[in-house]
């Protein structure tokens, strides 16, 4: 089975270029209007090449362990970022 998004990315930086003179590779996700979490491609630290993804915590919601960690794939970053947004928001009772 193909994962499919279920919320809207959206660039972090939108269209400014990073140093290299190439898009950021940087996503913030959406459920409506708000933030659900971040990925990135690390280019600096000695997880460079893997996506670092980060997670938000819904209104009301306790901390969530792990909230960040490294991925091979932005598919994988952001399905991970999702699915954890789910669980958050099936814990709170939305």
């Amino acid at each position: 089975m193909t994962w499919q998004k279920k919320y809207r990315w959206t660039r972090t930086w939108g269209d400014e270029l990073g140093l290299d003179d190439k898009p950021h590779e940087d996503f913030v996700g959406w459920d409506g209007e708000v933030n659900i979490g971040r990925i990135y491609l690390d280019r600096q630290t000695l997880k460079a090449g893997k996506w670092r993804w980060a997670l938000q915590y819904p209104e009301g919601g306790k901390p969530f362990m792990p909230n960040t960690g490294w991925l091979p794939t932005a598919a994988e970053a952001a399905r991970h970022v999702e699915e954890a947004w789910d669980e958050q928001k099936a814990r709170l009772g939305r």
